[in-house]
């Protein structure tokens, strides 16, 4: 009995795995708009870096020819970044990720949201700003204006020139409020002068008001003077105001508890006063964690992937079979019931005799 229970029970094990189909994942709509805004965003950069400063691509690092990785150094690079995390950030799905993180901290349309970023990931900055597209967010942009290796570090294409040329572009309104030189300190160490030079020239010439500050602790106040009246602060790339320290490097994921070590930086700040933060200082790792790929070749087709498209089980049919196994299991029972009963009460009257 006890092994055609069990081949009964594979048996239907095996009805329900042939139940499975695919069902648009949660905020769906939300993540393939976002996917297809950031290429159109993709696409315009990349003309630009092309046909207007004539910058070639270089397709052993950027194997996919998307134009949005830099160079390894130069005047305006200031830290060390993987190249994988760059090429991970190329991937425009790489936004629906950002939207099922922004969602699971309840942002509604209309919110405010701080950015505290650097050109380390153009590819993701742009991500962002199509993300508060799409969800109708407000952003509060401050911008380190430096870069780490692979990012927007090459004069005519850093960060600001981008995002004005996305901003002339119509896609979408957003702009930095505030710069600052970046690098060490958040006022450029660890650049050259010639590098500090052109970022201040070129920030008086985008007209973006330039922050300066005397030491890495007020760098880190004046941001949290900006961002006071956000819902949620975003920090992207490698900006030392992020963590408080140019040496430490937080685990990239979703700041809410208060008593999470996170340095003395500004998501340390924030997460005190019960404000969530979204850090993505490593890409590859929130690639990982939302099941895309890690510097992928060639990029996955738009829409794409287990952030699209969930495999699920008929619920309903798992019920009726549960159902049946359980009046099986109720036949099977109350059959051993009545014969463990009546061969007692026959062995105790065969006693009495």
């Amino acid at each position: 009995m006890l092994v055609t229970l069990a081949v009964v029970c594979l048996i239907l094990f095996f009805i329900e795995s042939k139940s499975v189909h695919t069902v648009k994942s949660r905020f769906y709509d939300q993540k393939l708009s976002a996917a297809q805004l950031s290429t159109k965003a993709f696409t315009t950069v990349k003309n630009h870096r092309l046909n207007v400063i004539g910058l070639s691509i270089d397709t052993v690092n950027d194997p996919n020819a998307t134009g949005l990785i830099g160079l390894q150094f130069s005047s305006l690079t200031y830290a060390r970044s993987d190249l994988s995390s760059a090429l991970t950030t190329t991937n425009p799905n790489f936004s629906a990720a950002i939207i099922e993180m922004l969602n699971s901290l309840g942002i509604k349309p209309g919110d405010t949201v701080g950015i505290n970023w650097d050109g380390t990931f153009p590819a993701l900055n742009i991500q962002l700003l199509a993300v508060c597209k799409v969800l109708g967010l407000e952003p509060v942009i401050v911008t380190a204006q430096s870069s780490g290796m692979w990012g927007a570090n090459y004069p005519g294409y850093t960060w600001l020139e981008i995002e004005r040329l996305l901003l002339k572009s119509g896609l979408w309104h957003f702009h930095s409020r505030f710069a600052t030189l970046g690098g060490e300190d958040d006022n450029g160490r660890g650049l050259p002068p010639e590098g500090r030079d052109f970022l201040i020239k070129l920030a008086d010439s985008l007209k973006v008001p330039l922050l300066f500050s005397d030491s890495l602790l007020q760098a880190v106040e004046n941001r949290l003077n900006l961002f006071r009246n956000c819902r949620v602060l975003i920090s992207a790339g490698l900006p030392v105001t992020n963590s408080g320290n140019p040496i430490l490097r937080l685990p990239s994921k979703i700041y809410t508890n208060r008593h999470t070590k996170a340095g003395n930086g500004l998501i340390a700040q924030c997460i005190s006063t019960g404000k969530p933060v979204i850090h993505i200082a490593n890409p590859s790792k929130i690639a990982l964690d939302y099941r895309l790929p890690v510097a992928p070749v060639p990029l996955p087709e738009i829409g794409r992937g287990r952030l699209f498209f969930e495999r699920r089980y008929s619920v309903r049919l798992a019920m009726v079979l549960v159902v049946f196994i359980v009046l099986l299991l109720v036949i099977v029972v109350r059959y051993d019931v009545e014969y463990y009963w009546g061969t007692k009460k026959e062995r105790e009257e065969n006693e009495a005799v």
